[in-house]
C-alpha cells in the first residue's frame, strides 16, 4: 500500500504543536472565497452599474411615467435574476482545497508528501532512515509556503468584456451626469410632479457678463435657487433645453423682470415694457432662449409643472469713468509735452483722449499775434494705456512733441476724456495751461522761430515776416555762423516774396515754416560732426540756460550734453595726435598738465550741483574755469609734438602711416569734388558724353585720381612689408584691408564710378586708422615688456627722468640711469622707510572693511614689491 492510498494524516503527523501552515491556508482560503464571489456575481454588478448610469444620465426625465415604471420593473427583474444565478454558482472552498493550492506553489508538493507513509521497508532500519530524511526535507520545503492570492481573471467567463463596458458607463455617470439617480425617481413617479430643483441633462444655462468686465461666465445649473445672482448690466443669459419642447415652460417670476431679448435695438426715452422670454427651436429637439439683464428680475424653467431651474438676478450698475491730471503739464528736456493723468472705472478704461484748443482770450495779442488767427481744429491725441489692458485704475504719462505746432508756448485749454467698455464717457473739464514747446537759447534761432509762429498764426503776417527776415539777413557775416542756415533763410524769403506777388501765401505757409524750423535747428545745434564746435555749442547753451534760470531738468540735460561733447572732444584730440605721429601726447598729458577725465567729471558735477541749489553765478564761474582748462589742454596738445623724436622703426612706421592717411584723405576730398562736378554737368545737360570719357582729362580727373590712388597703394604695400616685428596680426590684417580698398578705389576711378570709389576710399581711411591704433597698442605692449626686464620703460621712464607730475597729478621723482652721478644704492634711512611703508601697505591690505577699489590697489602694490 503506497503513501497516496493511505488516509490523510492528522496534524500530529506533521509535528508536535499547532499547525505552522494554518495561517497560510486560511488566507489562501479567503482569497478563494473572493474569487468564487467575483465569478458568481460579476453579471449582477455589471447590470447594477449600467442601470444606475441610465438613471443618473436623466432616464426619469426623458421617459413618461408608464415608461419609467416599465423600465424600473425590468431593472428589478434583472437584478433578481442575476442575484439568484450568482447564489447558485457559489461553491465555498474547503480547507483541503486551500492546502492543495498552497502545495501546488511549492517544489515537490511537500504538504502531500508529509501525508504519505512508507509502503515497503517498514522493518528495514536503512529504509526507515531514508524515509525519515525524506520527510525532514519536505518539512524544510514547507518553510517557504506563502498565501496564494485569488485569480481575478474573468475573460473566460466574459469573452465580450461586458463588465468593462459597464465600468466605463459607471465612471462616466459619476463624472459627467448631473441627474439625481434613484433620488429623482419618486419625484418622477409622483402624479403632480414636485417643486424640487432638477438639474438634469435636459437643459443647460449660462450667465455671460460683458467682456470688458473681466468677470467669469456662470453655469446656471450649479447656481442655488435660493441665492440671488449679482451680475453686471448687459449680462447675457442663455438657456438651452433638450428633448420634447412641448414639455418645457419658461416664465418670468417677477413682474418687472429686467430681461430683454438679445438683439432688440435701444430706443430713446423710457425703456419698453419687458417681453416674456420664450424658447426658440434652433434644431430638432434643441431650443434656446437668450436675454440681457437690464434690471433686477428672474426667470423660471419648468417641465410639465415641475421646476427645473429658478434664478433671481440682481443688476450691478456700471458707473461712468473719471479722469483728471495727476501732475501739472510739464515741458520735457527737448521740448516734448509731458502730460500725466489718472483715470478710474469700476471695470476698466477702454480708451482715453486729450483735446487741446487755443485759449484766445488769454493770448497776448501783440506783434504778429495782433491779427485774427487761422481757424484750426483742436489737437486731439490718444492717451497711452497699459500694454496688458487697462485696469480699474490707470496712471500713465503722455509724451508728445508739439513744438512745431503754432500754439506752442501759447495759452491753451486742455480737456481729458475717458471711455469705458459700455461706451460711457467721463471728462476732466477744461483745464487752462500753456502748451509746451522747444526752447531755443540762440537769439537768432529764437527770432526765426517767432517769425515762423507768426506766419502760421495767419498768412496776413507774411509781409511783416518777410521784412523782419530781410533785416535779419542784411549783414549775414555779423549774424550767421552757419552759411547753410543763411542760405535756407534766404530761400524761404524768396519763396515767400513770390507767393505774396502771386497771392498764393496760404499754399506756401507750411513749406516756408518748415524751412525756418530747419534753419533754427541748424543754428541752435550747430555742426554736430565737429567735436570742438559741438563742445563750444554745449557750453554756450548751458551758459544761456544758467542765465535764464532754466529748470533743473533742463540743466541736467544740458550737462549731459556737455559731458558727451567734452568726451568726444578729448577723443578727437587724441586721434589727431595719433595721426600726426604724436603717440606720447595722445596717451599721456604733457608735462605740467594734470587734469584728468575724472577731474573734469567732478567739475561738471559741481556745476550741476550749484545750479540745482540756485547758485547760478557760481556755476557760471566754474563753467568759465572749465572752458579755460579745455583751452589750455588744446594749446598744450598742439605744442606737445614739437621736438619729439622720431627714432626707431616703430616711430618711423607710424609717421609714414600718418602721412599716408593724410594723402588718402586729400585724395578722397578731390574725388568728392570730382563727383560734384559730374553731378552739375549732368544736371545742366552736359555734352552727352559717357561717364569716364571726358572727365578723365586734366588735373583732378578720374584718370589722374586713379593714377595717384595706385601710387598711394604701392606706397602702402611697401610700408606694410616693412612693418616692425612688434606689429601684431590684427594690425597687419587691417593694413591689408586698407591696401585692398585702395586697389578697388583705383579700379572704380578707371571705370568712371566716382561714387563707388569714394566708398572704397572711406573704407581705406577707416582701415588705416584701425591699423595705426593696433600698431600703437602693440608698441606699448612691447615697451611694457622691456620695462619689466630693464626696470624702466621708454615713455614712462623718460617722464620720470624729467621730473614733474605723472598723469594722475602726483609729483614724480628722478631715478639714476646709466652714466649718471646719482647713487642708486639706498641709504639706511631709505631702507628703513621702505620697510615701514611695506608693513603699512600689508596692514591696510588686511583690513577688509576698506573699499574694494582700494584693496585692489594695495594688492597690486604688494605684487610689485
Amino acid at each position: 500500500m503506497t503513501g497516496r492510498d493511505q488516509p490523510e494524516a492528522s496534524p500530529e503527523t506533521l509535528g508536535d504543536g499547532p499547525d505552522p501552515l494554518g495561517a497560510v491556508v486560511r488566507r489562501t482560503r479567503v482569497g478563494m472565497m473572493v474569487e468564487t464571489l467575483s465569478r458568481a456575481f460579476w453579471p449582477l454588478g455589471s447590470f447594477l452599474a449600467v442601470f444606475w448610469a441610465a438613471l443618473a444620465f436623466g432616464l426619469p426625465e426623458i421617459l413618461s411615467r408608464g415608461e419609467l415604471v416599465l423600465a424600473l420593473a425590468l431593472g428589478v427583474g434583472g437584478i433578481a435574476y442575476f442575484l439568484v444565478t450568482g447564489i447558485r454558482a457559489v461553491r465555498w472552498p474547503s480547507e483541503a482545497d486551500a492546502r492543495a493550492r498552497v502545495d501546488a506553489t511549492l517544489p515537490g508538493r511537500p504538504l502531500a508528501a508529509l501525508r504519505d507513509t512508507a509502503a515497503l521497508g517498514a522493518e528495514d532500519p536503512g529504509a526507515r532512515a531514508v524515509w525519515a530524511a525524506h520527510i525532514a526535507r519536505m518539512r524544510r520545503a514547507t518553510l517557504g509556503a506563502r498565501p496564494v492570492g485569488p485569480d481575478p481573471r474573468l475573460a473566460t467567463r466574459d469573452p465580450w468584456a461586458l463588465r468593462l463596458a459597464a465600468l466605463v458607463a459607471l465612471i462616466a455617470a459619476a463624472v459627467f451626469a448631473r441627474g439625481e439617480g434613484l433620488v429623482g425617481v419618486p419625484a418622477a413617479l409622483a402624479p403632480g410632479g414636485g417643486t424640487a430643483m432638477a438639474t438634469g441633462p435636459s437643459f443647460e444655462g449660462w450667465a455671460e457678463p460683458p467682456g470688458y468686465t473681466g468677470r467669469p461666465t456662470l453655469y446656471l445649473p450649479e447656481v442655488p435657487a435660493d441665492r440671488p445672482v449679482s451680475v453686471p448690466v448687459g449680462t447675457r443669459i442663455t438657456l438651452r433645453a433638450y428633448g420634447d419642447l412641448s414639455r418645457f415652460e419658461l416664465a418670468q417670476t417677477v413682474a418687472d423682470v429686467g430681461l430683454v431679448p438679445a438683439g432688440v435695438p435701444e430706443t430713446d426715452g423710457p425703456p419698453p415694457p419687458p417681453k416674456p422670454p420664450a424658447l426658440t427651436e434652433v434644431a430638432p429637439g434643441i431650443a434656446i432662449a437668450e436675454f440681457e439683464v437690464t434690471r433686477d428680475g428672474g426667470v423660471t424653467l419648468s417641465q410639465r409643472g415641475r421646476t427645473l431651474g429658478q434664478w433671481q438676478f440682481l443688476m450691478e450698475p456700471d458707473q461712468p469713468p473719471t479722469i483728471a491730471l495727476s501732475n501739472p503739464v510739464e515741458r520735457g528736456p527737448t521740448g516734448e509735452t509731458r502730460l500725466g493723468y489718472r483715470a478710474e472705472d469700476d471695470y476698466g478704461i477702454a480708451g482715453a483722449r486729450a483735446e487741446i484748443t487755443l485759449d484766445l482770450g488769454r493770448v497776448d495779442r501783440r506783434y504778429g499775434l495782433a491779427v485774427d488767427p487761422v481757424a484750426r481744429p483742436p489737437l486731439a491725441v490718444d492717451l497711452p494705456l497699459p500694454m496688458r489692458g487697462a485696469g480699474a485704475e490707470v496712471s500713465e504719462t503722455l509724451v508728445e512733441d508739439f513744438s512745431k505746432n503754432p500754439w506752442a508756448g501759447l495759452p491753451v485749454t486742455l480737456t481729458l476724456t475717458a471711455e469705458d467698455g459700455l461706451g460711457q464717457t467721463g471728462s476732466s473739464g477744461p483745464i487752462a495751461t500753456v502748451l509746451p514747446g522747444r526752447r531755443f537759447y540762440d537769439p537768432l534761432a529764437a527770432a526765426l522761430i517767432e517769425q515762423r509762429r507768426d506766419l502760421l498764426w495767419s498768412p496776413e503776417n507774411a509781409p511783416r515776416v518777410t521784412r523782419v527776415l530781410r533785416a535779419v539777413t542784411y549783414r549775414p557775416e555779423d549774424v550767421f555762423d552757419d552759411p547753410r542756415a543763411y542760405l535756407v533763410v534766404r530761400v524761404a524769403i524768396r519763396e515767400l516774396a513770390v507767393a505774396e506777388d502771386n497771392g498764393d501765401v496760404p499754399a506756401m505757409v507750411e513749406e516756408v515754416a518748415e524751412a525756418l524750423w530747419q534753419a533754427a535747428l541748424q543754428i541752435e545745434e550747430g555742426d554736430l560732426g565737429d567735436a570742438k564746435a559741438r563742445l563750444e555749442r554745449a557750453k554756450e547753451r548751458l551758459s544761456e540756460a544758467l542765465k535764464n534760470d532754466a529748470s533743473d531738468e533742463e540743466i541736467a540735460r544740458l550737462m549731459d550734453e556737455l559731458r558727451q561733447a567734452t568726451q568726444d572732444y578729448m577723443q578727437q584730440m587724441a586721434r589727431e595726435a595719433i595721426e600726426r605721429g604724436d603717440q606720447q601726447q595722445a596717451e599721456a598729458p604733457p608735462p605740467g598738465q594734470t587734469m584728468t577725465q575724472n577731474q573734469i567729471q567732478e567739475l561738471m558735477d559741481r556745476i550741476q550741483e550749484l545750479s540745482e541749489q540756485g547758485r547760478k553765478a557760481e556755476a557760471e564761474q566754474l563753467l568759465s574755469m572749465l572752458q579755460q582748462l579745455l583751452e589750455n589742454m588744446q594749446m598744450r596738445m598742439g605744442q606737445g609734438g614739437e621736438g619729439q623724436g622720431r627714432d626707431g622703426p616703430g616711430q618711423r612706421t607710424m609717421q609714414g602711416l600718418a602721412d599716408t592717411l593724410r594723402e588718402q584723405q586729400g585724395l578722397a576730398d578731390e574725388s568728392f569734388d570730382q563727383l560734384q562736378r559730374e553731378f552739375r554737368e549732368g544736371r545742366d545737360g552736359g555734352d552727352g558724353s559717357e561717364p569716364g570719357q571726358d572727365q578723365g582729362e586734366g588735373k583732378g580727373g578720374s584718370r589722374d585720381l586713379a593714377e595717384r590712388q595706385e601710387a598711394l597703394r604701392d606706397l602702402m604695400e611697401g610700408m606694410r612689408r616693412d612693418l616692425p616685428g612688434d606689429a601684431g596680426e590684427a594690425a597687419r590684417e587691417a593694413l591689408r584691408e586698407a591696401e585692398r580698398d585702395m586697389g578697388e578705389a583705383r579700379d572704380r576711378l578707371n571705370e568712371g564710378d566716382t561714387s563707388g570709389a569714394l566708398d572704397r576710399q572711406a573704407g581705406a581711411i577707416d582701415r588705416l586708422r584701425e591699423g595705426m591704433r593696433e600698431i600703437d597698442e602693440d608698441m606699448r605692449r612691447a615697451e611694457g615688456g622691456q620695462r619689466g626686464q630693464r626696470g624702466q620703460g621708454g615713455r614712462e621712464g623718460a617722464a620720470r627722468a624729467e621730473g614733474g607730475d605723472d598723469p594722475l597729478g602726483r609729483p614724480l621723482g628722478t631715478r639714476g640711469g646709466v652714466g649718471t652721478d646719482q647713487n642708486m644704492l639706498p641709504g639706511a634711512n631709505s631702507a628703513a622707510r621702505a620697510r615701514d611703508l611695506l608693513d603699512e601697505i600689508r596692514r591696510r591690505a588686511g583690513e577688509f572693511s576698506r573699499p574694494p577699489l582700494e584693496l585692489d590697489y594695495l594688492r597690486r602694490l604688494l605684487d610689485q614689491f
